[in-house]
């Protein structure tokens, strides 16, 4: 509210002079200049969704089905792999033990973090030119 508020009146002005009516002036003349808020604001809030793993933990019951942030949760919340994979037998467990001999907890958790920072990483170049514009634009007065 207070970036828009900072909008100079004189560009609101000047559109309705040119005959701009309320919906003209909004999305030709606020919305073009806001777009440094709205790229903060949704990035912001994707991210905010992209973490929320508190959610899928409580609602979803089927193990299927849990969002990656609230299996990267479990991940690094559990001491041992035994607890995350489960072992439905002791032969599935020596299988699994002798493929992954070299596997350590802390690779494996690591790894799940790197894949669910991906896409976030992917946005982030998009929307980092509004960043920097919006950053110029309150930092320079005249």
């Amino acid at each position: 509210m207070k970036f828009i508020q900072g909008i100079p009146e004189a560009l609101v002005e000047s559109a309705e002079l040119d005959g701009a009516g309320p919906f003209r002036v909004l999305l030709q003349i606020i919305v073009p200049l806001s777009k440094p808020m709205l790229a903060a604001i949704g990035l912001f809030t994707a991210v905010g969704h992209w973490n929320d793993w508190f959610a899928g933990a409580f609602y979803v019951t089927k193990q299927d089905l849990i969002p990656v942030q609230t299996f990267l949760q479990q991940l690094l919340s559990a001491q041992d792999m035994s607890a995350i994979l489960g072992s439905n037998s002791n032969q599935e467990a020596l299988a699994r033990g002798s493929q992954m001999q070299n596997v350590t907890l802390m690779s494996v958790k690591m790894a799940t973090v790197m894949v669910s920072a991906i896409p976030i990483l992917c946005v982030y170049p998009f929307l980092q030119k509004y960043f920097v514009k919006g950053v110029l634009i309150g930092s320079v007065k005249g």
